[in-house]
């Protein structure tokens, strides 16, 4: 994921935790707030209650894969924070990738009408 796409600074997290929109599941808390750029970014924030530095390495890497395969179908101009709770460390891959786009979708930021256009383009 490019450099670009991501939050980095601590005050942007910041402010995404403050005003931001929360949705959790019992694995994840993602916060989500709106912003001007014209494009979304991504942040993953996982604490050391979850584990050691190479779990907490690993989920951020799972995270950020997932969005990264499905940041066409997210609607521009959104900050979104992911925050890790301890229970996640027991799920694979693919359950993951179901509870982040479930959040995603329950935050209305997941278009997957964009994936039904593109099939229709391609036949």
């Amino acid at each position: 994921m490019k450099k670009a796409l991501r939050l980095t600074k601590n005050l942007e997290f910041i402010n995404v935790y403050k005003s931001g929109r929360r949705i959790s599941s019992p694995f994840f808390v993602m916060y989500i707030k709106k912003n001007d750029l014209g494009y979304s970014r991504l942040g993953v924030s996982v604490s050391k209650k979850v584990g050691k530095s190479v779990v907490r390495n690993k989920i951020k890497r799972q995270i950020k894969e997932i969005i990264r395969k499905n940041y066409d179908f997210i609607n521009s101009g959104w900050d979104i924070v992911f925050s890790v709770k301890p229970a996640a460390v027991q799920l694979n891959y693919a359950q993951i990738e179901k509870e982040i786009i479930s959040l995603l979708k329950r935050g209305r930021i997941y278009n997957d009408k964009k994936a039904f256009n593109l099939v229709n383009i391609v036949l």
